[in-house]
């Protein structure tokens, strides 16, 4: 089909055998040559037209175009028609899948029974015109369809070709590349297994097992083995290891031997340690706790705490020579050769510490040392110190009260006859009343030798102490007056009812009082008696704001015979009686706190429905024993 259009796109001459071509009219004087894109016609066959402009005989001027009208399958046809596409075709025997898309992007699709070599003749299937959603895809690699796809554009056109072919036909010359490779590293592996058999089967495999031997080894199997399966060095090599195993179990078995003997023997030494009632510390070159057993708990504790220092229990000869400076404790703790024995006191605990080094070098790897709590034997030695002292102090107490009340009766009786002849002489009667002063200051003081070396019997009876506190305060208030020291009583207790005697109880609270007045002087203005309960005891606080007591004197305060009164103004028996009475009384006496400014003496004695549910202490025939810490 072939038509000659003027230059206003009129038909001029026309050669057409398909009634429903249409001729086109919007040919371009910029675009003389074109081609068009797909195009249908009546008949619903798509078809493309191809212009090329016509010239006047001079060849100056375009008076024209030529428009020829192309069935595509025809020109595909052709295409497909060549003989070295259809030569090539059958060599590869690969599955392409053809189409063309024009410049709006509409597509014809190749039949399949259009691929070359698949058909012969001239009548072949006509091109199918693809739907509008058909566009050109991109170049790329489809998943789902397992196909390969790529775009070549048509020179001169704005058409293109897309050429799809399947995943398995484009990877065939892969493939089989692949297989000869497996082929020939098959090959490659079964020549390198039969080279290396040899050098591993005498080589590699003894050495292999002399390494897994060597672990096991490691991990105390000793009774490995390694079988002798060649000759040569690695044969020599395999004897030698065996010859080692064999040795080395048999010093195992040997060490194990006396490992558990000694085991047996640390044993023993452990339960003989553990049943000793002394305590055991070992010490290294340091100074540090190796090792202790329960029964230095105790020390190591009161060691440990910061407020406990050891201290000697007295001055020791040995440690004076060696600088020390009469320090036990570090004449012990010394790095010394030589072993040491002394005795410290830990808190309010005495301990006999025998210390010896560990090892002969200098210095020593260590120092055990074997710790005695010998608290109770002290005390019962200063017990029977005491008691003794007791003894002597009563028959000299006995003595004095013999030898001199005869005396003191006399003194007092002509000293009464003085008073009453010379009732009108003033100065007679001054000397009278010194005379009464100390000739009763005499008799007091046998009399209070004689109650704390003999220890007077008490009088049981239930009374009220509050009672007894307002009698004492009613006794020491003319000597209150005189100091101008205001007594008070702060009676918070419910119940103050006890089991004793009120004259030795009275005797306690004088003297505890009298005491705060004479410390007091010129130094205090109140002295203040305060009572409470707690679970079992009453318990009854003197409690002053005078100058305090010293620190010296605070262990020494109920010593008998100590006092820190002028010479000849006390005895030193008021605390220690006062003490006695009042453990004689379910009790005690302690010093609670002193400073100045606040002294508190503390006295507890048992209530009387506590006496009435645990057996009675009173009364007793001896006062109790204290020691001088």
């Amino acid at each position: 089909n072939l038509s000659l259009l003027d230059q206003r796109g009129d038909p001029v001459v026309s050669a057409i055998a398909d009634q429903g071509v249409l001729i086109p009219t919007d040919q371009t004087q910029e675009h003389p040559t074109s081609i068009s894109d797909i195009l249908t016609t009546a008949s619903k066959s798509p078809v493309i037209y191809l212009t090329t402009p016509v010239q006047n005989l001079q060849g100056q001027e375009t008076v024209g175009c030529l428009v020829a009208w192309v069935r595509p399958w025809a020109w595909v046809v052709g295409a497909l028609q060549s003989e070295s596409l259809r030569l090539r075709a059958r060599e590869e025997e690969t599955e392409v899948l053809l189409t063309l898309f024009d410049g709006k992007g509409r597509g014809l699709q190749v039949p399949e029974a259009l691929r070359p070599g698949t058909w012969e003749g001239e009548i072949a299937p006509r091109l199918s015109l693809l739907a509008d959603e058909h566009r050109v895809e991109p170049d790329s690699y489809s998943p789902t369809r397992a196909t390969f796809s790529r775009t070549f554009p048509i020179t001169g056109t704005s058409w293109t070709v897309q050429v799809k072919l399947k995943s398995h036909n484009a990877l065939n010359s892969i493939a089989s590349f692949e297989s000869r490779l497996l082929a020939v590293g098959t090959v490659l592996a079964c020549l390198a297994s039969l080279l290396l058999f040899f050098p591993m089967r005498y080589l590699v495999r003894p050495l292999v097992q002399l390494d897994a031997a060597s672990q096991r080894i490691k991990h105390g199997h000793f009774d490995t083995r390694v079988p002798v399966e060649s000759g040569g060095e690695i044969g020599e090599l395999t004897l030698s290891f065996n010859a080692m195993a064999e040795g080395l179990e048999q010093n195992t078995r040997a060490l194990q031997e006396k490992e558990e003997e000694v085991r047996h023997e640390r044993d023993r030494l452990n339960a003989v340690i553990s049943s000793m009632q002394d305590g055991l510390i070992v010490l290294d070159a340091e100074g540090k706790v190796e090792r202790s057993n329960h029964a230095a708990s105790p020390f190591l504790k009161l060691l440990n705490r910061n407020d406990v220092q050891p201290a000697p229990h007295h001055v020791c000869k040995t440690t004076a020579e060696n600088d020390h400076g009469g320090d036990c404790a570090s004449c012990l703790f010394a790095p010394s050769p030589l072993p040491r024995s002394c005795m410290i006191n830990v808190g309010s605990q005495v301990f006999e510490i025998h210390a010896a080094p560990i090892g002969r070098g200098t210095p020593a790897s260590g120092r055990v040392f074997v710790a005695r709590d010998v608290s109770d034997r002290i005390a019962q030695d200063e017990q029977q110190i005491h008691q003794g002292r007791l003894s002597v102090l009563g028959e000299v107490a006995a003595v004095m009260a013999h030898e001199l009340n005869n005396p003191l009766t006399s003194i007092s009786m002509f000293n009464q006859m003085l008073k009453t002849d010379f009732s009108h002489d003033a100065e007679v009667q001054e000397c009278v009343e010194v005379i009464e002063r100390n000739t009763d200051a005499c008799k007091e003081t046998i009399h209070n030798l004689l109650d704390y070396s003999t220890g007077a019997t008490p009088e049981v009876e239930i009374l009220d102490v509050h009672e007894t506190l307002r009698e004492v305060i009613r006794f020491l208030e003319p000597v209150s007056r005189r100091t101008s020291i205001k007594l008070s009583l702060d009676l918070e207790a419910q119940n103050a009812l006890v089991h004793g005697d009120e004259v030795q109880l009275k005797q306690v609270f004088v003297n505890l009082m009298m005491n705060a007045l004479q410390a007091m002087e010129n130094q205090g203005t109140r002295l203040t008696i305060s009572t409470e309960k707690d679970e079992h005891h009453l318990v009854i606080d003197v409690v002053d704001d005078g100058a305090g007591i010293s620190e010296e004197a605070k262990d020494k305060i109920f010593q008998p015979f100590f006092t820190s009164k002028p010479r000849g103004t006390g005895t030193g028996l008021g605390l220690s009686t006062s003490r006695r009475i009042a453990e004689m009384h379910g009790g005690g006496l302690e010093l609670v706190e002193s400073r100045p400014g606040k002294t508190v003496f503390r006295v507890r004695l048992r209530c009387h429905e506590n006496t009435e549910r645990d057996d009675p202490i009173l009364p007793i025939s001896s006062p109790p024993i204290h020691s001088n810490k």
